[in-house]
């Protein structure tokens, strides 16, 4: 980080993004998910939240790749705000991460799950949409 970008205040969407995420993470911790990483990089792509969930089955726990979409006093959804190229590279870091911890897509079941939050003062609306993201879809 070069001195000039040390003395730059963070951008007001990127105080909005870290505060929904920190709001959707405490929200998955509270509905019984374990949270295994946070903004895990791949090439392409990022994924906001790692989550490892019971199953509805009482089988193997279920993994999902998060999304969070987070708004602030602007129009429309959150989650309307997905287009097909982020999409694209969500199914593309959700196979890079199983790939990196040797976790068979095809035996583990897993999905790509969205978290929607509406920020209004110290209030918030959260959505949890599962199985947000399919690779149909795209």
């Amino acid at each position: 980080m070069s001195p000039e970008d040390a003395n730059k205040a963070p951008r007001p969407s990127s105080i909005t993004g870290r505060k929904g995420e920190d709001r959707a993470a405490g929200y998955l911790a509270s509905q019984g998910c374990t949270i295994l990483a946070r903004n895990w990089h791949a090439h392409p792509g990022e994924i906001d939240i790692i989550i490892e969930c019971p199953s509805l089955d009482g089988k193997e726990p279920a993994l999902a790749f998060v999304e969070v979409r987070t708004r602030h006093g602007r129009q429309g959804l959150a989650e309307e705000s997905i287009s097909p190229r982020k999409a694209a590279s969500m199914v593309a870091a959700a196979y890079a991460y199983m790939q990196a911890h040797d976790i068979d897509p095809e035996t583990l079941p897993w999905c790509i799950d969205l978290v929607s939050i509406a920020l209004e003062g110290n209030r918030s609306n959260i959505n949890w949409i599962k199985n947000a993201i399919s690779e149909d879809m795209l």
